[in-house]
């Protein structure tokens, strides 16, 4: 499903994004606004199943915004955030049709909670809709509802399974419940898979299982991830050993490594259970494959988990802001990887260690920028780059990837501020090439990550003129070369000097000029009749 959260405050809108796993949710694609205009494009664009909106927004408050979204999208819910829980507000957004409302600061056990209803929701009445449309009888679908049984089990979206049963044979449920298997999850390494990749790997593991086990399910689990459920036979429950399941999970495990599966797809198997313990174990693996950092191309055992998470020594960072400033970020990268990949911390590094790290190195560098004139927070999250800072936290890999692109570039761009006529050159060059927009020293300080003020006193300095009135002067030359050739308009020429429209740029040439345009042209540009 696709989730669209629109808040004013882009701070408020990266705190729900991160303040939860939402694939676990079921959620796949995440899009966020910041104002009504850019909500509704993206709705346009967009199949949006839900949308997390803001009540007390500029203009357009999120009220009307979920007004007009459920007239022109009656199947999108709507989730409102408030920062006040007053009776009119909450009266107001149930009116509209809104599912539900959360209070600001969003908590995780909150949009869990509310989250998961959703879903369930959504989901339900999906189905329900495709069997009146479809009209085929249960024992038709028999087959499909069972794996969908398990797949609503495994994301925790059936509360009490049991519940459940009496909607449909409950002593055939109740036998699934019984049974014992061996459960798998399968996860996806990186995010350069495709949909397409991850289906023929299924296809992959579905062929594979079945050399080994007759009996089985794949439920997908999210766009990344699906389980393995290998129901335990008659067969090998009467064969000794078998009973526990022992010689099976050991014939998947040769099969998967005879066919190296695990260099194509993340693999972790759990301890044989039942269908009724079977959730808490897909969870167990979850957990356990979402917090291994360290141990890729590999299959992981849950046996192997470690009992109790050790603690994680953090590195010594007093030297590291002086290793920044002082431009020796290659000699930082090296402690830093001696860290991650030293021997004290083999099998031990997590998310959470990860994590740490990252904002520890986050808060030095954005010291170091902001000391510098540098705007920090567009520099560290605003800019392009090949690293992913959220998806940095799950490998050693990435981490050392995020870590050496986003290092490599403080010190690029350290370099460049220490040098007067490296912010001049960029300056200009950006004015230059830019010189067809609506420019302003704050338009030319943000494309550059520098503070406005600072850029004004670091040119000026250089080139004895403020941003602004070189851009003037650039356009007002701009403008002479142009107005000699008769065959462009002065409307075309105010558009490529930056200016939409003519009559300001005609007062600001001759502003600058002493004449019009026009008159310029008919003197062949000379500034004055007389001269």
């Amino acid at each position: 499903m696709n989730l669209l959260i629109v808040d004013d405050e882009y701070l408020v809108v990266e705190e729900v994004v991160t303040v939860t796993d939402w694939e676990l949710l079921g959620i796949t694609e995440i899009y966020s606004a910041t104002n009504a205009v850019s909500a509704v494009r993206i709705l346009n664009e967009k199949k949006i199943d839900i949308m997390i909106c803001d009540i007390e927004m500029p203009q357009t408050d999120g009220l009307e915004l979920s007004k007009k979204a459920k007239e022109n999208f009656p199947d999108l819910e709507i989730v409102m955030l408030t920062s006040h829980a007053e009776f009119n507000y909450v009266r107001n957004a149930l009116r509209y049709g809104c599912y539900d409302y959360l209070l600001k600061p969003v908590m995780e056990d909150d949009i869990i909670k509310v989250m998961k209803n959703l879903v369930t929701k959504i989901e339900r009445e999906r189905h329900q809709a495709q069997l009146q449309e479809e009209g085929i009888v249960w024992n038709q679908l028999k087959p499909v509802w069972k794996e969908k049984y398990w797949e609503e089990m495994l994301r925790g979206l059936r509360d009490d399974p049991n519940r459940e049963c009496e909607e449909y044979e409950e002593k055939q449920w109740k036998e699934e419940q019984d049974r014992r298997l061996i459960p798998i999850l399968f996860y996806q390494y990186a995010n350069d898979k495709t949909e397409e990749d991850i289906k023929q790997t299924r296809k992959k593991v579905k062929e594979d299982l079945g050399t080994v086990a007759g009996d089985f399910l794949l439920p997908v689990l999210s766009q990344k991830e699906f389980a393995g459920l290998v129901f335990i036979s008659d067969e090998w429950l009467s064969s000794g050993t078998g009973r526990n399941g022992i010689i099976l999970k050991d014939a998947i495990l040769q099969q998967f490594k005879i066919e190296r599966l695990y260099e194509k797809i993340g693999i972790c198997i759990g301890e044989v259970c039942t269908g009724r313990e079977v959730q808490s174990m897909v969870d167990k693996l979850r957990q356990f494959a979402w917090n291994n950092v360290c141990s890729r191309r590999q299959i992981l055992d849950i046996i192997n988990m470690p009992k109790n998470s050790e603690a994680i020594g953090m590195p010594d960072m007093t030297l590291w802001k002086a290793y920044i400033d002082n431009g020796k970020t290659v000699e930082l990268q090296d402690i830093i990887r001696k860290w991650l990949w030293g021997k004290d911390n083999e099998a031990k590094l997590n998310r959470r260690a990860l994590q740490m790290l990252q904002y520890d190195l986050e808060q030095l560098f954005y010291s170091t920028l902001q000391e510098n004139g540098i705007q920090a927070h567009q520099f560290l999250y605003d800019r392009e780059n090949g690293c992913n800072r959220v998806t940095a936290i799950g490998s050693l890999e990435e981490m050392d990837a995020w870590i050496e692109e986003t290092m490599g570039a403080v010190s690029r761009i350290m370099q460049d501020v220490s040098n007067l006529s490296g912010i001049r050159e960029q300056t200009i060059y950006y004015i230059q090439t830019h010189l067809d927009e609506e420019l302003n020293r704050i338009k030319v300080a943000s494309a550059l990550y520098l503070n406005p003020d600072y850029l004004d006193r670091r040119f000026k300095k250089e080139m004895g003129c403020s941003v602004n009135r070189y851009i003037l002067r650039e356009q007002v030359n701009m403008a002479k070369g142009l107005l000699l050739n008769q065959k462009i308009s002065i409307c075309e020429i105010a558009s490529r000097c930056g200016y939409e429209n003519m009559s300001n740029f005609s007062a600001m040439f001759k502003r600058e000029v002493g004449i019009s345009p026009n008159e310029y042209r008919k003197n062949g540009g000379m500034e004055s009749p007389d001269l």
